[in-house]
């Protein structure tokens, strides 16, 4: 005789196992504060090179749409100025959105972990419960 339960837990923990275990493990073997460091700071290398292809794309953009460029220093600097502040603060916002992410990322693949486990160890007692029938 099957037991629906039995196989409703075995079918979720199949599930998991499949689809999202490798990174859910993966993720949960940092601590969080780890974890969220160090996707910080890939989101701040791909931030950076992303401004500065933009920056460089805008640049020759401009050189190759003007015939002559005539700036003096005020001028330059005032540039100069206005694209690190773009720049900072478009590191900020993606900062803040890559930080509240990556931190529910990581609850949440705790969260399954902790699922898995505990349907698991439900699997575990049924097999006990059916051992000592037997």
């Amino acid at each position: 005789m099957v037991n629906e339960e039995r196989v409703y837990l075995m079918t979720k923990a199949a599930l998991f196992e499949k689809k999202e275990r490798k990174e859910a493990l993966r993720i949960i073997s940092y601590r969080r504060k780890d974890y969220i460091l160090s996707r910080m700071l890939l989101t701040l290398l791909a931030v950076s090179v992303a401004y500065a292809l933009l920056v460089a794309a805008g640049i020759f953009l401009v050189i190759m749409g003007s015939d002559t460029i005539v700036l003096n220093t005020p001028q330059m600097i005032m540039i100069g100025i206005i694209v690190i502040a773009v720049y900072i603060v478009v590191l900020i916002f993606y900062f803040t959105v890559s930080h509240k992410y990556f931190g529910e990322r990581h609850v949440r693949a705790r969260k399954e972990v902790r699922k898995y486990l505990s349907v698991l160890r439900a699997l575990e007692k049924m097999d006990n419960r059916q051992g000592e029938r037997s």
